[in-house]
């Protein structure tokens, strides 16, 4: 039988100035009883802002470039835990006995993805779009399953214990 118990509190905010000027953002607070009795309770937010260049009274380029519009956006969020992370768990042998199996581990807290994003987007004479976006991930605390010596009587036990990092280029071009 298993029970998990989540909540969460969020808030938004989204702000258009002179249909040129976009920004937004989110905080969230979340518990899980996923999550280790020190660790039941992270926050995590987002932000991102756009400036629309083109809608500029000074833009040069009118006839040609109908937006121009750069953007960069920060977020972050949790991994949870699967719920016998936390528990010892045991393996039935052949002759019917039991055998242990991994450690539990109730100081797990969440995997944290911190991602940040640039990107511009680009309309031409009406007709031709490009969006180009690069995108840099990290993720800390990553929960991985480590195999244990000998004298803990266990062969694994699920931990905090990784770190993986990557980047990301993406490019779109589109006609019409």
């Amino acid at each position: 039988l298993e029970s998990v118990r989540s909540t969460e509190y969020s808030g938004t905010l989204g702000a258009n100035y002179g249909d040129r000027y976009i920004f937004d953002g989110l905080i969230r607070h979340d518990g899980s009883s996923l999550f280790g009795p020190e660790e039941r309770w992270h926050k995590y937010y987002r932000w991102s802002g756009a400036w629309r260049m083109a809608s500029e009274s000074w833009w040069p380029f009118k006839g040609l470039i109908n937006e121009f519009k750069p953007r960069i956006s920060r977020g972050t969020a949790g991994g949870r835990p699967s719920f016998a992370d936390q528990f010892e768990t045991f393996d039935f042998t052949t002759g019917g006995g039991l055998e242990k199996n991994t450690l539990g581990n109730k100081a797990l807290k969440p995997e944290l993805s911190t991602e940040t994003e640039f990107g511009l987007d680009m309309i031409m004479k009406d007709r031709y779009s490009v969006q180009l976006s690069y995108a840099k991930n990290r993720v800390t605390d990553q929960l991985i399953q480590i195999p244990l010596p000998g004298f803990y009587g266990y062969t694994t036990q699920w931990q905090n214990a990784g770190t993986v990092e990557g980047n990301t280029v993406e490019a779109t071009f589109q006609a019409q």
